[in-house]
């Protein structure tokens, strides 16, 4: 299994594809560590830089586990449960469930998007939104947006968005409309950053999304993260059976 440096396809892309392959085959089992980064740019002859995007690539993915000092091991699958839920901005919910939702912006900046962001939105440099969401004063989730920078670079120097709706924004502002996305919820171990500003501890769990949110055309429009409260937060789901 060896990287080939004759397609146009990322080497970390490449890369994190053949340790996929051997996490699914077994060859690397639950638990096992996998080989150091020194030892994988050794046998794939690439650079360290290479082998980092890829590892991130696979925790991304939730297949590993990555340990300080330790390395990166991987980790027991999870069983996927797909739902269907309708994308209304979340201010739309928690008005509808009696709650005030107010915004703080603490972040509004132009970066370099991380390599599995820019996998996402297409873009190499993004917008990045970091607010923190409160119903009724009390802290309820931490959101990291990132939108393509070549799409709503205005957004940079949009003042309101502590008292309007991002996708209203889009919409209005920009004729951009958010139709379809795809989420991944699980539960996930905060680091000091996000536990500070939830009142949480460093390492405490907290429920972790994810999701990628495409415009009627099939364009990605952002990508965004979010730690919820624990004891802030009821997941419901309605449920119904088809005939």
């Amino acid at each position: 299994m060896l990287i080939d440096r004759t397609t146009p396809i990322p080497l970390y892309f490449q890369l994190a594809g053949l340790l996929k392959e051997q996490i699914r085959s077994g060859q690397f089992a639950v638990g096992d560590r996998l080989p150091s980064e020194h030892e994988l740019c050794a046998e794939y002859d690439v650079s360290r830089s290479v082998v980092r995007q890829a590892l991130l690539s696979l925790a991304q993915d939730g297949l590993i586990a990555t340990e300080r000092g330790r390395g990166a091991f991987v980790r027991d699958r999870k069983v996927p449960i797909t739902l269907i839920q309708k994308l209304d901005p979340l201010q739309e919910g928690m008005a509808k469930a009696g709650f005030k939702l107010t915004t703080r912006v603490l972040q509004q900046r132009l970066i370099d998007a991380p390599p599995h962001v820019a996998e996402q939105i297409g873009d190499k440099k993004a917008v990045f939104l970091e607010r923190l969401r409160l119903a009724d004063g009390e802290v309820l989730l931490l959101v990291q947006n990132y939108l393509p920078y070549s799409r709503v670079p205005d957004l940079l120097h949009y003042k309101e968005l502590e008292t309007t709706s991002l996708y209203n924004y889009l919409r209005s502002e920009l004729g951009i409309i958010v139709s379809t996305g795809k989420r991944l919820i699980e539960i996930g171990k905060v680091d000091s950053h996000v536990a500070g500003l939830l009142g949480l501890e460093a390492g405490a769990q907290a429920l972790f999304n994810r999701e990628t949110t495409f415009d009627e055309g099939g364009r990605a429009v952002e990508y965004y993260e979010s730690w919820h409260h624990p004891d802030r937060t009821r997941l419901t789901i309605d449920l119904y059976r088809s005939l």
